[in-house]
């Protein structure tokens, strides 16, 4: 029942006229935060631990405080671990994650710090932009080829909480 009346954060970003002014930078890197804290307790606090599959927009849900909760998960766990997840979405066996479009687009903008360019249009850039270079460098190492660079769940959430707690 705790899920009944949320909206799912795809409607917030792609379908509702008045997202963008609802998910200024703050609400956006809360929600960011509370989807990694999920992650996280998929990741290690269940026994078997599990692993999403596929994380995307319309698999995060806010409630009326827009704070994120991660859903759809599912069995993904009983599955076998060659067919877990979808193609860029799973990397636990070091796949590389140049096979999605998304990456391979955005990775050149991050790298040229072309902010403008990746970011909803109707966002309101900060003026202190060093959190944002900050949670483009967590999402770059994210999404590296490079398995040893990688950081854990929980580096991430650290790292997003302590960007929270700044930004407030």
């Amino acid at each position: 029942m705790e899920f009944v009346g949320m909206v799912c954060l795809d409607f917030y970003l792609h379908q509702n006229p008045d997202g963008a002014s609802l998910l200024d930078w703050n609400h956006r890197l809360k929600i960011a935060a509370g989807a990694a804290r999920g992650l996280q307790y998929l990741h290690e606090g269940v026994a078997p631990n599990i692993v999403h599959g596929c994380v995307k927009a319309s698999n995060i849900l806010l409630d009326v405080k827009f704070c994120a909760r991660v859903c759809d998960y599912g069995l993904s766990f009983l599955a076998p671990k060659e067919k877990r997840g979808l193609v860029g979405y799973v990397d636990d066996d070091g796949r590389r994650c140049d096979e999605g479009f998304l990456v391979k687009w955005a990775m050149p903008l991050i790298q040229e710090m072309r902010f403008s360019e990746f970011l909803d249009p109707r966002l309101v850039i900060p003026h202190d932009i060093r959190p944002l270079v900050r949670l483009t460098k967590v999402a770059s190492t994210c999404v590296s080829n490079s398995r040893k660079s990688i950081p854990s769940i929980s580096q991430v959430t650290t790292i997003l909480n302590n960007l929270v707690i700044d930004s407030t």
